[in-house]
């Protein structure tokens, strides 16, 4: 009987020794090393489920339920966290994403520079469409404002908790960056290095720019089924159709191998369409995105997530209002705060009269480009 037990405990040891082999081959294999794909890729593989229901209500959340198994995986990957850090060069922004992110490792993002920060500009209005949306102030909390120079950096530490500084090299930002200039194009491409590495250290995200006001919750239409859920320029009607116009200027992305993957195909795409930004280039791979790094995209409607490009006529349903097809920073300015001025309106209205009313029609902004309205 002891001899068999001792072989029943050699044959135990070995088999163990093989599992754990064969799991360190999956991670070494696993592009990015990530052990988060072994706890939760089926839960992030599942059919479209809203987002987060409970984040209208609260200041964290849990959207995948799979927090405490995500704490234990990134806690293993402590070691290769640190490599890719330094290789990417943001090392200092890991500390922010764990304060500023839901359960689930969520967080939103927008960028400004010097203009857009300074007093009645762009960001002013950005987080007072915060304060007077319907029920999505507590969202403040879980937003990361990158300032793209010191001055920038020094009025956002004035006016919100969660602040951090890219740092170039030999590059001035603080200016206003005209469309399509070589600073304007320099800068898109580097904020899309910052969230391939929020994306490789294990955080979602919500890219917000800084001349989108929210008037509600937007997670409410975004689900997990997709790997990145975008805001159009123009929407055909289908949000899984690569015929609608996407803009960058808006979009969710969850932490997965085939969106690092994507970021870093996307990233790539740039020399093959130089030269342009990187919303552009997104629009000419999307195809490939889907056939070849296999990503599941969905598109938001204007109809709900509008601009100046394209936009619905109801107060009641619309979650947000992007300055694009806007160029100039006065002229952002104009057209937002007409569309600002429009909502304290809507929301003064009494209750009683809200429900009896079905529409609440406005007027959108006009001075920048022609509009596309949706009736």
């Amino acid at each position: 009987m002891k001899v068999i037990s001792m072989r029943n405990l050699v044959c135990f040891a070995v088999e163990g020794a093989i599992f754990i082999a064969i799991v360190l081959l999956y991670l070494s294999a696993n592009r990015g090393g990530r052990p988060l794909q072994l706890f939760s890729s089926a839960i992030n593989d599942e059919k479209s489920v809203p987002i987060s229901d409970r984040m209208a209500n609260e200041t964290t959340v849990t959207i995948f339920g799979a927090a405490n198994t995500t704490e234990v995986s990134l806690n293993m990957l402590s070691d290769t966290t640190s490599v890719r850090q330094n290789k990417m060069g943001f090392e200092d922004i890991l500390p922010l994403l764990q304060k500023a992110a839901t359960d689930d490792k969520t967080v939103i993002i927008t960028s400004v520079n010097e203009a857009w920060a300074t007093p009645n500009s762009l960001l002013d209005l950005f987080l007072e469409s915060f304060h007077i949306g319907k029920n999505i102030e507590h969202l403040l909390s879980h937003l990361i404002i990158v300032a793209l120079d010191p001055k920038a950096f020094e009025r956002c530490k004035v006016l919100h908790d969660h602040c951090y500084q890219l740092k170039l090299n030999g590059v001035d930002f603080a200016t206003e960056k005209v469309f399509m200039s070589e600073d304007y194009l320099q800068l898109v491409w580097e904020k899309l290095n910052l969230q391939q590495q929020i994306l490789e250290l294990g955080y979602n995200f919500l890219f917000t720019d800084v001349d989108v006001l929210w008037f509600q919750n937007p997670f409410k239409h975004i689900t997990v089924y997709a790997d990145i859920t975008a805001s159009c320029d123009i929407f055909v009607g289908n949000p899984e159709s690569l015929r609608n116009s996407p803009n960058t200027g808006f979009f969710y992305v969850k932490s997965t191998d085939r969106t690092v993957e994507m970021l870093r195909y996307w990233r790539e795409a740039r020399n093959r369409f130089p030269p342009n930004h990187e919303q552009y280039v997104f629009n000419m791979i999307k195809h490939e995105l889907v056939t070849k790094v296999k990503v599941k995209v969905q598109f938001l409607d204007t109809f709900y997530f509008g601009g100046f490009c394209g936009h619905g006529n109801d107060l009641n349903k619309i979650c947000t209002i992007h300055a694009n097809c806007c160029i100039h920073l006065d002229n952002k300015l104009h057209n937002l705060r007409n569309a600002t001025a429009a909502w304290k309106k809507y929301i003064s209205i009494p209750v009683k009269d809200k429900k009896r009313r079905k529409k609440f029609i406005w007027q959108a902004p006009r001075p920048c480009m022609p509009l596309l309205t949706r009736h």
